[in-house]
């Protein structure tokens, strides 16, 4: 009987046009909206491709040289697109894409897309599910007053509740089918969609195919919350005028005051330091220029650790010392980035708890952590790519002091030396293998479905004929 219920319900649905086509146009914006990041995902990681590639080619040319100077030479390294960040695009926009790796530096990440964004990419509406978030739960408030308030003005559900049926089993099968429609055209189709696009791309495996679904289950569960929101309150509401008001100012606070809030809130319980002044920390600490005090100090270490009395019994002083101050620089760099970047884990994450006031903010934290497009993914790029940059300059370093040479001569090398350094590749990380700032979210969203389910229930057991 719920079944053939949920069917009579749908098709109800879908004969208020207004309700259906704001559905419908909805899904349309979240189609288009989809092909379009995978367009631009396609361009940028193929011109990606291609100048890694004329990178590599650069590096293998650059002819005989100090090994040293080849590090400063050195290499770009490039981030693909994340995969799914076509359903998702997280933080993508507004992180960088590149990295120059060098000798003594750990550089800042370049070429921002959203330098070059559209006025709804800036505003965070350009990707599926930032439409989703914000819109979905209207139009779930717009066909749950439909269903409900309506039907109450019109006797409709009187006469059902009369004609013997359970309150029980109207409330939900209406739950079910505002769920189902929603969830149909919203949810599946993109799921379905960015399962072709990375298997066409090359890039489909267990875990995209993990990430795919537990993309389709988080946004089902919000869809479902949503839904019995709306029923709630519109079985709550004493009339079907004030159970509009109530659900658009609802939607209005859920979906776009409290994310704004909440962001707002955790910028100023977590400030973070300047660019500037988190660069210039790095510069006092592990400068890229001696003075002559610098240099001293230094030759006395090396003597100390060598055991020699003079510098000219240390096989290649002037690499000695450059690794030296290299390995010192790495030191510095992980303590002070590495605190840098624990604070921004703890924005995330409390960002991710604020998911207690809105499910909306809940469903973003977690939605940008399953397309892999949050900030723990970012950083894994981060790590990988700094590593890289380490091992790059480490092996030209002891190349140099592997051989002999006085103050007035350098160590040469050429292709040979380049060609051992490997490309950088870069694997994407799998569900789970990065910081769970995302699991108080995870929490927050479980229990808004267990509170929601209850008030449905007892909103069910209130409605007399």
């Amino acid at each position: 009987m719920t079944w053939r219920l949920v069917r009579y319900e749908l098709a109800m649905i879908r004969r208020n046009r207004h309700a259906w086509w704001t559905l419908l146009t909805l899904a349309a914006l979240a189609l288009l909206s989809f092909a379009n990041l995978s367009l631009e995902a396609a361009r940028a990681n193929a011109d990606k491709r291609e100048v890694a590639a004329a990178e590599r080619e650069r590096w293998l040319g650059q002819g005989e040289k100090d090994p040293h100077s080849a590090a400063h030479y050195s290499i770009f390294a490039f981030k693909l697109s994340p995969t799914l960040a076509t359903l998702d695009s997280g933080i993508e926009p507004f992180v960088g894409q590149s990295v120059w790796l060098e000798a003594h530096h750990q550089n800042d990440m370049l070429d921002r897309p959203q330098q070059k964004a559209s006025l709804l990419q800036r505003a965070g509406l350009a990707s599926p599910a930032g439409l989703i978030l914000t819109f979905a739960p209207l139009v779930a408030f717009l066909l749950a007053f439909v269903a409900v308030a309506q039907d109450r003005e019109r006797g409709t559900m009187r006469l059902a509740l009369g004609a013997s049926a359970h309150p029980r089993t109207i409330v939900r099968a209406k739950t079910l089918a505002i769920w189902g429609g929603m969830a149909a055209l919203l949810v599946l189709p993109l799921a379905a969609l960015a399962l072709m696009v990375a298997a066409i791309g090359g890039r489909l495996d267990t875990d995209i195919l993990l990430r795919v679904m537990a993309w389709t289950v988080l946004m089902s569960a919000y869809l479902a919350l949503l839904a019995g929101i709306g029923i709630v309150v519109s079985l709550r509401a004493p009339n079907a005028r004030i159970a509009l008001v109530l659900l658009f100012a609802l939607w209005i606070a859920m979906a776009l005051v409290l994310p704004r809030t909440a962001s707002s809130a955790v910028d100023a319980l977590r400030p973070l330091p300047s660019s500037q002044a988190v660069r210039q920390q790095m510069l006092d600490e592990a400068a890229a220029y001696w003075t002559a005090e610098d240099t001293k100090r230094h030759q006395a270490q090396l003597l100390a650790r060598y055991g020699v009395a003079r510098l000219e019994d240390i096989p290649n002083a002037r690499m000695a010392e450059l690794d030296m101050v290299e390995r010192h620089s790495h030191q510095v760099f992980d303590r002070v980035l590495g605190a840098l970047y624990g604070r921004v884990a703890d924005q995330d994450r409390l960002f991710s708890g604020l998911g207690f006031l809105s499910p909306t903010v809940a469903a973003q934290s977690l939605s940008a952590s399953v397309a892999g497009s949050d900030f723990s993914h970012h950083h894994h790029f981060i790590v990988s790519a700094e590593r890289y940059r380490r091992d790059l300059v480490n092996a030209m370093n002891a190349d140099g002091m592997a051989h002999r040479a006085d103050s007035n001569e350098r160590h040469i090398n050429d292709v040979r030396l380049w060609s051992a350094i490997p490309e950088f590749t870069y694997p994407e990380p799998t569900l789970g293998g990065t910081s769970g700032t995302a699991i108080p979210a995870l929490v927050a969203l479980a229990l808004w479905l267990l509170a929601v389910t209850f008030l449905v229930d007892r909103a069910a057991r209130r409605l007399m004929p």
